[in-house]
């Protein structure tokens, strides 16, 4: 009997034990993280409650943007602080000529309202992108249809040293220096400098794939010409493509080159016309030809053939297809 009692008392005392460890467990487990807190504040009304963000919420106000971006979205938006804007006034000559205190007035007046609205415009996408989703180079289209046919602006989004630089980053573009400020309606990156809208030479600076193109453009003074060209296409060689081609070495010979890579009209890839292919800028024809109703190749004069293989940069005075071979006149 007594041994009976001491083996029930053991078997109390050990469940008594395992109930107070397992108590003791449970107190010493860290409490669960509570979930990130929901944006309770749309795009316009984080900016508005910023100051950093002051200049670019009355540019918003003067051009009656803060509507479209208390609107639904989901937009991503590219925030210049004030100090990114105060450097772009001071580079575009803007003084605060009406002694009110605002250079965006005056920004207004000397550059125009629709042009600082294209301007403001060109740092939204309509499409929620987060910091963590760029992984590699890529195109984002803007809501900026400041170009000849009215087709929205392009813009390079990359990473780079754990930095997302868009159009190449500093003397260039921009470099997100917050990024993923979350709002109801999309995401805010803020930026250290004011995106001007791209001409199709300005892709080609802001893209480091095409800095051989960029040099043999510089090279031979075409840059200028190509700036102020109405509504172009220019097919650009990647530097693989340049590095592989053996380029003229005298300088008329590079100009009818380059000039052979740019038709004298804005053909994006869906208006292609196989049977009246635009001409090129030193007069001569290419061949072009839709494989698969998707890939564009073209055929030259010595009867060697180029792939695009990037369609539809669009920029202010044209647009850039970027190829995988240099093209050869006759």
């Amino acid at each position: 009997m007594i041994k009976e009692l001491s083996r029930i008392s053991f078997f109390l005392f050990l469940s008594l034990t395992l109930v107070m460890t397992s108590c003791d467990d449970d107190d010493d487990e860290e409490p669960p993280t509570p979930p990130p807190a929901e944006p309770t504040q749309n795009i316009a009304e984080i900016a508005q409650d910023n100051e950093q963000f002051s200049i670019l919420v009355e540019a918003l106000v003067a051009t009656d943007l803060v509507a479209t971006l208390e609107g639904d979205g989901p937009f991503t938006v590219f925030a210049p602080t004030n100090t990114a804007f105060n450097a772009f006034f001071d580079l575009e000559g803007l003084t605060d000529a009406n002694g009110d205190g605002s250079r965006v007035d005056e920004a207004a007046t000397t550059l125009g309202e629709q042009a600082i609205k294209d301007l403001l415009l060109y740092h939204v996408l309509e499409a929620e992108v987060e910091a963590a989703d760029i992984t590699a180079k890529d195109y984002q289209t803007t809501l900026s249809m400041d170009s000849p046919e009215g087709n929205a602006l392009s813009l390079l989004i990359e990473p780079a040293n754990n930095l997302v630089l868009l159009n190449g980053g500093a003397d260039i573009g921009a470099t997100v220096t917050t990024a993923n400020i979350l709002a109801t309606n999309g995401i805010i990156h803020e930026i250290d400098a004011v995106l001007e809208l791209p001409s199709v030479v300005d892709h080609v600076s802001a893209n480091s794939n095409l800095s051989s193109l960029e040099g043999a453009l510089v090279n031979a003074d075409l840059v200028t010409d190509l700036e102020t060209q109405g509504a172009i296409s220019v097919l650009a060689p990647d530097n693989e493509a340049m590095a592989a081609a053996t380029l003229p070495s005298d300088n008329a010979g590079l100009i009818s080159l380059l000039q052979y890579h740019v038709l004298t009209e804005q053909v994006r890839s869906g208006q292609i016309d196989v049977d009246n292919p635009t001409p090129t800028l030193n007069g001569q024809s290419l061949d072009f030809d839709v494989l698969n109703e998707t890939s564009v190749v073209i055929t030259d004069s010595q009867g060697e053939i180029s792939t695009v293989t990037l369609a539809d940069i669009q920029g202010t005075n044209g647009v850039v297809h970027i190829i995988n071979r240099v093209l050869l006149p006759q």
